[in-house]
């Protein structure tokens, strides 16, 4: 899984609802403004204010493209799981191994975009020198929206694929029981004169997150 940092524009906006009355009591947020808060919360949750910052980066990229269930959505589920011991503010992410071509790391429980922001940047360096780079992450969290990261690639003009391989969450075809995980899936490639092309899905029949997003 690979990921990357892009700033938002002033101009961009977020919309966030009231819970209470979704339906007519819409409030909106400057991206900006938003990005800067939801930096300082992970701040104050421990994290070096550049690893905040690539957290804000990813959450506002999701909400600025509409994807709002791995937006900022997540910020309560992060601050929990910080308070539990899942999320390591300060982890000691080592390389385990690596070749000309592959890299594997251990993210000691790290925040998954900071730990994967760094995996893919070596995986693009790598596959700079000789035509193709594979990075295998272990012990990471939440990762968000996994398409921020293939993009990281197709900007750089490479094919960028990001994958997540889970705990079982799902059923088989023709199955009752959880089996397997619905492994989400990013794959971006250069667009020329156009945007990059990405795809950015589960595969189950509907990502978790907009579960969430829809409670």
């Amino acid at each position: 899984s690979y990921f990357a940092a892009q700033r938002m524009s002033s101009s961009s906006r977020v919309c966030l609802q009231n819970r209470d009355n979704m339906t007519n009591n819409e409030i909106r947020v400057g991206s900006e403004g938003l990005w800067e808060f939801t930096k300082e919360v992970f701040v104050r949750l421990g994290l070096p204010p550049e690893d905040a910052a690539i957290e804000a980066d990813v959450l506002i990229w999701a909400n600025l493209r509409g994807v709002d269930s791995h937006g900022v959505l997540r910020i309560p589920l992060y601050v929990e799981w910080v308070a539990e011991g899942t999320m390591n503010p300060r982890p000691n992410i080592q390389v385990l191994q690596e070749t000309p071509a592959t890299i594997s790391i251990d993210a000691d429980r790290a925040f998954g975009p900071v730990v994967t922001t760094m995996a893919m940047r070596r995986v693009m360096e790598k596959a700079k020198e000789v035509g193709i780079g594979w990075g295998l992450i272990r012990d990471t969290t939440h990762q968000g929206a996994m398409g921020y990261y293939s993009l990281m690639a197709a900007k750089q003009d490479m094919a960028g694929i990001a994958i997540v391989c889970g705990a079982p969450n799902m059923a088989p075809v023709g199955a009752r029981a959880v089996g397997v995980a619905n492994s989400p899936i990013a794959i971006a490639v250069p667009g020329r004169r156009h945007s990059a092309m990405i795809l950015d899905m589960a595969t189950s029949v509907v990502a978790g997150g907009k579960i969430d997003a829809a409670r």
